[in-house]
């Protein structure tokens, strides 16, 4: 298995490099990652979760950032 700190592969959507994470979350869960620099996630493992919790099933969607744009001339 490679090192923790060498590049896993290359992302199959952007060409990123991939890297294999190791952290904890706020509640102590273990929780490890294969992502790209660019956010793009292969897989997410969470050690250590209940699993009695409720499963989420609402799907969030994100508001647009930029509503309009628009010009004008300057007197």
């Amino acid at each position: 298995m490679k090192s923790i700190n060498e590049i896993q592969g290359h992302c199959q959507r952007c060409e990123a490099p991939v890297f294999l994470n190791r952290s904890d979350d706020q509640y102590g869960n273990t929780v490890a990652t294969l992502n790209c620099w660019n956010g793009h996630y292969q897989w997410i493992n969470i050690e250590g979760i209940e699993s009695d919790l409720p499963v989420e099933k609402k799907i969030q969607i994100s508001q647009p950032l930029v509503k309009r744009i628009s010009f004008f001339e300057l007197p």
